[in-house]
């Protein structure tokens, strides 16, 4: 049986700054899920909303050219 290799992203640790309001809220919606693990799957889908909304917005847009 041969071993499969499965990549990995490194972490970084990573020190922030937030309201103690924004902190319970997280702690509050998060329930048993570790913190940092529960903002980077945040972070994860804003990212990934954000860049769809964006290519979509892109793809709206029609660009015209003025003729001088």
């Amino acid at each position: 049986m041969t071993g499969s290799t499965i990549a990995v992203d490194k972490t970084v640790k990573l020190g922030i700054t937030l309201p103690k309001s924004i902190i319970q809220r997280i702690d509050k919606k998060r329930g048993d899920i570790p913190r940092s693990r529960y903002i980077l799957r945040s972070i994860e889908n804003y990212l990934s909303s954000s860049s769809s909304s964006k290519d979509t917005d892109n793809r709206s847009k029609v660009v015209k050219k003025r003729k001088r």
